[in-house]
């Protein structure tokens, strides 16, 4: 058995204890690892009916246990890119997760659409009203574009955001997710409410 401390070999079957196992996916289900987070550590502690440090310390172990895996903080191989390019089934599932999950949010969604009818497009033409629900708070709504959407549609490639400017336009990575918006866009009288 690989000590707590020492670099865990690939070859073992079991890398985390099953209290870690149990508070990693409880603590991503609870999406404790969203940004902003939608769980707090006594949420978990509570849930998992455990003292309120236990979680933090079975979250960090496991991670540190996952990262001292061999290769797991070196760059994927030459053959999976992630800039769309590669050609890998691996590599195909994991963009089409990227692009379900940039869609999975109905702001994501509006401010895709938006990006595909006009190209660049500033992105003080939006308004904000325009994005919310009538439950949304404006202000919150505004923060979460600026913190957690914004940024990801920008990480995936499919917008390039100048925080500076404010100005929106499409990423280099746009084109690939282009179809499902002119599918959704092509077929809005069958998609369920709230779509974009």
């Amino acid at each position: 058995m690989t000590e707590k401390n020492s670099p865990v070999d690939e070859s073992d079957q079991c890398l985390l204890t099953t209290n870690e196992r149990e508070t990693l996916r409880l603590a991503l289900e609870r999406r404790d690892f969203a940004v902003p987070r939608e769980t707090t550590l006594v949420d978990l502690s509570t849930e998992l009916n455990r003292p309120d440090v236990q979680p933090s310390e079975e979250i960090r172990q496991g991670i540190a246990t996952v990262l001292r895996r061999p290769n797991a903080l070196e760059p994927p191989p030459a053959d999976i890119r992630t800039d769309g390019g590669g050609s890998s089934r691996q590599d195909h599932y994991s963009r089409l997760d990227q692009m379900f999950d940039a869609l999975k949010h109905p702001y994501r969604r509006r401010i895709l659409m938006l990006v595909s009818e006009d190209n660049p497009r500033d992105e003080n033409e939006f308004n904000v009203e325009d994005l919310a629900t009538e439950n949304d708070d404006l202000e919150l709504l505004t923060t979460e574009l600026y913190h957690v959407h914004l940024p990801k549609l920008a990480d995936a490639g499919y917008i390039e955001w100048d925080e500076d400017t404010h100005t929106i336009r499409r990423g280099p990575n746009f084109e690939e997710i282009a179809p499902l918006l002119r599918l959704m866009d092509n077929h809005q009288d069958e998609l369920p409410d709230g779509w974009p």
